[in-house]
Order: structure tokens, then sequence, then C-alpha cells
């Protein structure tokens, strides 16, 4: 890399700067290369979080109910945690702009399908096709970045990415809102398109090539581990979807169980391979593990909460797809504001930081919307101070995660990275629709209305993420003791 050793211990650079200097700009191609892919990432969120407001009329148009409609979401992650660890051979294997080339085509299909839908099971294979093309996107945003962008600017960089991809969570329920009031659902679909022109061109002229001499005649990709991640973690995902329809009975621990020992065999194969899969010794450094572990937490919580909270103010309080959505509205902007600013500061400070005060806050909101669940402008606020400080949670965390990482292990330490936050976010989902179908018919049961029942159902669903919230604090505290400060080829030098 022609760097030298100064006199402090860190690796020069030819132009004299030093990976802990600070001054180093990011180049303006990668910047919009990053957003050309964070592109196709927003317009996966954002047709989720638009479909989330037409949920209601979904399940009445379909004739399924929330534990059946929240596939849309829960399919389209699942398939998501399951297509990016094969990501390290892609990226080693094919040219960048193959890769950008081709998952922009399969999404584009994917939103080609959606909008010509006339039937549930249609409307879940285009989420899922789309779901290929994010796979391929998602975690080449992340090498990209971790193999082009200096250093000490990693942070700035996540959270340029936060920023594209969590205005989709601010846009969608408004743009969601309005499709429904005057057009139909398909349109969500149609308006896709030329954004997705857009980044593809934006794309072919800046995605640059990443590939390190001798890559491709040693990429490899094992058939036998990749079934046995896909069936491991799609047990996962049918085991909690299906623990309240089941009542909690042997067919969710046998399932449970089975895909719990499909993934430690799936492991120990990888220990014994030469060129795995998924080089899993990253869970050997144990603040990148912590930080796995932190973003199961965070992610889960923030997706479980954007599942149920359109449900809440549709079914709960009788509002319209557009009031909802306008409701939601300031939450969601505040996140998609918090996510860059944070990650801007994260080379002057210890991350960790950052971590357990937005759990800690987190908590709080939690129990603010146990409490004053049965009050809009109390709900609509909490929301807003929710969505902020997980933004406190997200880059943080995954920043220092992978920091925790020597460069070599860049590309199987972004697809375990991108493989968990998709997977919690599966998870997540699954968890809200699943406690809130169950204590929303308890409480139907037990005499309540069918509008105070999902309030009920909502504040008691809300004890679960407030557990894991407080779970979160416990791990980022554990980050102090447990994570490095710098990074280790920092250290190394």
């Amino acid at each position: 890399m022609n760097e030298r050793t100064t006199i402090n211990g860190r690796p020069e650079r030819p132009d004299g700067t030093t990976p802990a200097s600070g001054k180093r700009p990011v180049p303006t191609a990668i910047v919009a290369c990053v957003v050309a892919l964070a592109i196709l990432t927003f317009l996966g969120i954002l047709s989720e979080t638009s479909l989330n407001i037409a949920y209601s009329t979904l399940m009445q148009e379909f004739n399924v109910d929330a534990s059946t409609v929240q596939w849309l979401t829960t399919g389209y992650l699942l398939l998501l945690s399951v297509a990016i660890p094969s990501s390290p051979f892609m990226v080693r294997r094919f040219a960048t702009k193959t890769l950008f080339v081709a998952s922009v085509a399969i999404f584009a299909a994917g939103t080609l399908i959606g909008a010509f839908a006339v039937s549930f099971p249609m409307l879940l294979a285009a989420r899922l096709v789309m779901a290929l093309g994010t796979g391929i996107s998602l975690p080449l945003i992340t090498n990209i970045i971790l193999e082009k962008a200096p250093l000490e600017q990693r942070g700035a960089m996540l959270g340029i990415v936060s920023l594209v991809t969590c205005a989709a969570p601010a846009i969608g329920p408004v743009f969601g809102g309005m499709v429904m009031e005057w057009l139909d659902w398909h349109w969500i679909f149609y308006t896709m398109l030329p954004f997705l022109a857009v980044a593809f061109l934006l794309g072919m002229a800046t995605v640059p090539e990443i590939r390190h001499p001798g890559d491709a005649e040693q990429a490899t990709i094992s058939v036998p581990s990749l079934l046995l991640v896909a069936v491991g973690l799609s047990g996962l995902i049918v085991a909690v979807s299906f623990f309240a329809s089941w009542d909690g009975d042997w067919r969710f621990w046998l399932t449970l169980v089975v895909s719990i020992a499909v993934l430690a065999a799936f492991t120990a194969a990888q220990l014994c391979m030469a060129r795995p899969l998924v080089e899993v010794r990253v869970f050997a450094y144990p603040g990148f593990s912590l930080g796995m572990m932190i973003l199961l937490m965070a992610s889960g919580g923030v997706l479980g909460l954007n599942f149920m909270l359109p449900i809440l103010l549709q079914r709960g309080f009788g509002l319209g797809s557009l009031p909802a959505a306008l409701t939601l509205l300031p939450g969601a902007a505040v996140g998609a504001v918090a996510a860059p600013m944070i990650g801007g500061a994260l080379k002057n400070h210890f991350p960790p930081k950052f971590i357990v005060i937005g759990f800690a806050v987190v908590t709080v909101m939690d129990a603010v919307l146990i409490a004053a669940s049965g009050n809009v402008a109390a709900v609509a606020v909490a929301y807003a101070v929710f969505m902020a400080f997980s933004g406190f949670v997200l880059v943080p965390d995954q920043t220092h995660a992978l920091n925790q990482l020597p460069a070599r292990l860049n590309a199987d330490g972004s697809a375990v990275m991108n493989t968990v936050q998709q997977l919690a976010g599966a998870i997540g989902t699954a968890v809200a629709s699943a406690l809130l179908s169950e204590f929303s018919a308890a409480a139907a049961r037990n005499g309540a209305g069918e509008t105070a029942s999902y309030v009920q159902g909502f504040a008691s669903s809300m004890w679960v993420l407030a557990g894991m919230a407080v779970v979160g604090v416990v791990l980022a505290a554990l980050m102090f003791r447990f994570s490095t400060r710098r990074a280790p080829e920092l250290k190394e030098a």
C-alpha cells in the first residue's frame, strides 16, 4: 500500500497524512457511488414503509390477517438475510460494476411485478425479488466504504448511508398515505422506476473497482454452506412468526431447536473450511460480537415499533392512512437527520458513549409509549424522541463494530453485519406481529372493543421492546471493557 511508519507508530500515506489525522476528505465520486447504491436500499425501505400504511387496506382486499400481511416485511428481510452471506464470494468473484448492474436489474424486475400484482402471493413474490436485488447492493455499500473511505471518515460515510435510508421511513408513510388517499397501492411501485433510473446512471458513472489481485481465483462458494445458513435462518423466522398461531407448542420448539442445530452445523463447517462462505472467526473479536448483539436489539426494536404504530393509529385510533402517516412523519424525519449528525461526530468520541445514551433514552420512551398508548399526541412525541436516539445507537454501533476487525476481514464483517441487521428486522417484525395479534385478541376476549383491544395490545407488546432496550444498555456498557478504541490496522502499526 506504499505506506511507511511514522515516529508515533501510525502508518503514513504517500500524501503524508495518517489514518488518524482526520484531514483526508472522501472523494466526491465515492460519495456519489455510495448514494447511488443507497438509493436501492432507500427504495426497498420506501416500499416497506409505504405498504405499512396500506396494510389495513391490503388485509381487507386480499382477506388476510396481520400475521399474514407482515410477511411482506418479514419475507423481504428474511430473503435479504439469506442472500447477504454470499456477498463475500460475489465481491471477490465479480467486477463491482457488474454486481451493481445486476442489483438494479433484479430490483427493477421485482418492482414491476409489484406494480402489476393482482394477488397477495404475487405481491409477496415482488417483495422477495426486490430483496435479492438489495441483497447484492447492501453489502456492496459497506464494502466500498471500508475499502475506499479513509478510516477516520467511516462513521461519516455510514451516516450518509443512514441519511438516505432513514429518509425512507420519513417519506414512506406520507407517500403511502397520499397514494392510498388519491390512487391505489400499485402506484407505490410505479413511482420507484424513475428513481431506479437515476441510481443506475449515477452508479454507472461512479462505482469503483474494489477487487484485489488474486481475489477472483480465490473466490469460492460452498452450496451446502449456503443451504445450511438459508435453512437455519428461515427456521428461526418461521418459529418466531408462528409462535402465537402454534400456541408455543411442540412445533415451535422443534422448529427452533432444529434451526439452532443447523446454524451450529453451519458454523462448525465454516471453521473447518479453507475458504468458508463467511469467515465466522470475526466473532473472535469481542467488540465485534458485542456490536452484533447490540445491532440485534436496536434494529429489532426499531422495525418492530415501525410495524405496530401504523396499525395502532389506524385500527386503535381510527385515523385514515394520510393522518396516520403525518403523525409518524416528525419521528421518521428526526431519525433521518440524527443518523448523519452522529456519524460525523464519531471521529472525536468513543462510540459506546453514544450507544449507552441512546439505549437509555429509548428505554424511557418505550415506557412512555406503554403509559400513554391511548393518546395520539403523546405517541407522536415519544416516537420522535425514540427515533432520534435510535440514531445514537445504530450508526455508532455499526462503525465501532467494523473498526474492531482487521482490513482482511472487511468483506466478511460487512456480510455478517448486514445479515444480522436484516435478521434483526425480520425477527423484530415477526415478534411484533405475533405480540400485537395475540394481545389484541386476548383483550377482545376480555370484553374490550375493537379499537380498545388494539390500544391494549400495543401497550402490552411494548413491554417486550422495552426489555430489549434494557438488554441493549447492558451490552453497550460491556463495550467499554471488551472493545478497542483503535482499529486493528492502527494497533498493529
